[in-house]
């Protein structure tokens, strides 16, 4: 499995390196949620494969750069592969797009993106 979260995050691959990022991520975050539209799943002709596009809107509290919460808000879209493996759905790989990050304070209309936001958890 692959996952790429934001053009300036490297991708991660295999439960580790996953794992090891989902961990770096979660010590910034005290609190979260995540909501997920599908607008397309289509599933293969051999009946275990799959791909699907959502969209994405996220509210977070995050530390800021003064160590500080602050709330922050997501929105993007995920191209996503998955697996049938016996009877069960698993992805194959994430590929998410975010197009707009910024603190609540800010809005998306003063400060639609923060540059390298995915790549300060690295």
């Amino acid at each position: 499995m692959a996952t790429q979260v934001g053009e300036d995050q490297a991708a991660q691959t295999g439960r580790e390196e996953i794992k090891q990022l989902c961990v770096t991520v979660a010590k910034q975050i005290s609190w979260s949620i995540h909501y997920f539209i599908p607008s397309v799943i289509e599933i293969g002709e051999d009946g275990v494969t799959a791909k699907a596009s959502f969209y994405i809107l996220d509210f977070q509290t995050l530390k800021n750069d003064d160590g500080e919460d602050e709330a922050y808000m997501f929105a993007g879209t995920f191209n996503d592969t998955f697996t049938k493996i016996d009877g069960s759905w698993y992805f194959q790989s994430i590929n998410g797009k975010i197009d707009v990050v910024t603190p609540w304070t800010e809005s998306w209309v003063n400060k639609p993106f923060i540059p390298d936001f995915f790549a300060m958890s690295n």
